[in-house]
């Protein structure tokens, strides 16, 4: 006997990529896309419904996630749970709180199964464990101790950090990447495979000899990253080894990326050609980049021209503009030494905003240099939510008065 799961991560249902409110939308529809592949109903893949589904964190793409893309997961999930497939969650680092998280509503109503650090066992032939994010400052002394399964089982553990392997630190942008190696002491009993989220590429390695892999994103979180895909896990306890990964691609909105190099004879025909050859343009996501002769043809030109054949967003980077700034730096003095917060500081104090304003300005950009953005955008809105309430009382009073 084998079992089934589709192994999920990172799917940010409720970010707004590009302050577009379509790229919203296919974020959830991204998500409910891995749903319809797990009961066996997505038409571009004939694969029987799964045994589980598994969910390795940033289910949600952030921790003040709107009423309505909760409300629209948690009935996604319902559907999930009508035809008796288990979802199975951990919580990732951007929807992770201090008191309860978003899960746990779903938890608490049967449409998600919570993994902790005891073995949830499915089929009686998979012992799952959880193992939610963990901030960098409690890193060292977190307890990552699971406890001991059956034997027989297949021991599946479930994380969301990022780790070397499979991240190879060299040139990654991230400096938070730990080395997994020492965690598998840490963990206290021995797994058969490390089921991760954090990453938004899909890769996979081996670490004393066991298999660590990310599934990858489910929507693309930037313009250089892979086609989104999920993970399908067979799990086969009598064969070695017993964990076979298959990606099943995501059938979600086009990236396309045009170059665009004016010669100095060159026209907006140019423009029209370079679009024409990347074939229809219209619900994309597109990126220009332009480079070469200064020749007239603007940025908003370009951009308009998009516009007018229906993309979803368009992105427009002109390297002219960058090679004519980089020709004028050449005549400043580099030895001399900018202060850029003192810079900021002295433009932000001429601004003519309120003390409020100024407060909150403060708080975002001279904040903790290791908190996380999703806490420090959370922090200040908690603030913004303080100054408005108090600025609505004083303005009651004066009205009563």
């Amino acid at each position: 006997m084998t079992t089934k799961i589709l192994h999920v991560s990172d799917t940010h249902i409720g970010y707004q990529q590009y302050r577009n409110a379509t790229r919203r939308e296919d974020y959830l529809d991204a998500f409910e896309q891995a749903l319809q592949i797990a009961r066996g109903e997505h038409p571009a893949h004939d694969n029987e419904p799964v045994d589980a589904v598994l969910h390795t964190g940033d289910l949600f793409d952030d921790q003040l996630t709107s009423f309505d893309d909760v409300f629209a997961c948690h009935e996604a999930l319902c559907r999930l749970r009508e035809t008796n497939i288990p979802f199975y969650v951990i919580v990732g680092n951007h929807e992770l709180r201090r008191n309860t998280d978003f899960v746990d509503e779903f938890a608490l109503t049967g449409d998600a199964i919570r993994l902790t650090r005891s073995p949830t066992v499915l089929n009686d032939e998979v012992a799952l464990y959880g193992i939610d994010s963990v901030r960098d400052p409690d890193w060292e002394d977190a307890d990552l101790s699971l406890e001991p399964a059956d034997e027989g089982l297949v021991r599946l553990a479930a994380m969301h950090q990022l780790f070397s392997p499979p991240i190879e630190p060299i040139g990654h942008e991230s400096s938070n990447i730990i080395e997994l190696e020492p965690v598998f002491d840490r963990f206290g009993t021995e797994v058969d495979g490390v089921a991760l989220g954090d990453c938004h590429e899909r890769m996979g390695d081996t670490c004393r000899g066991v298999p660590v892999w990310y599934p990858g994103a489910t929507e693309r979180t930037g313009r250089d990253k892979p086609q989104p895909s999920v993970d399908l896990l067979t799990i086969s306890p009598e064969e070695g080894p017993p964990i076979d990964r298959e990606r099943l691609l995501l059938d979600t909105r086009e990236f396309i990326e045009i170059d665009i190099e004016f010669g100095e004879s060159d026209t907006f025909d140019l423009v029209e050609r370079r679009v024409a050859e990347k074939g229809p343009v219209e619900d994309a996501v597109v990126f220009v980049d332009v480079s070469g002769s200064e020749n007239g043809v603007t940025k908003k030109e370009i951009l308009d021209y998009l516009h007018d054949r229906e993309v979803v967003y368009a992105d427009v980077t002109d390297e002219r503009v960058v090679e004519a700034i980089a020709g004028d730096l050449d005549d400043i003095d580099t030895d001399s030494e900018i202060d850029v917060d003192a810079e900021l500081d002295a433009a932000v104090s001429e601004l003519d905003i309120s003390d409020e304003a100024r407060e909150i300005e403060e708080m975002l950009r001279h904040a903790d240099p290791d908190l996380a953005d999703t806490r420090r955008r959370a922090n200040a809105k908690d603030r913004f939510r303080e100054l408005a309430a108090e600025r609505f009382e004083d303005t009651s009073t004066e009205g009563d008065a």
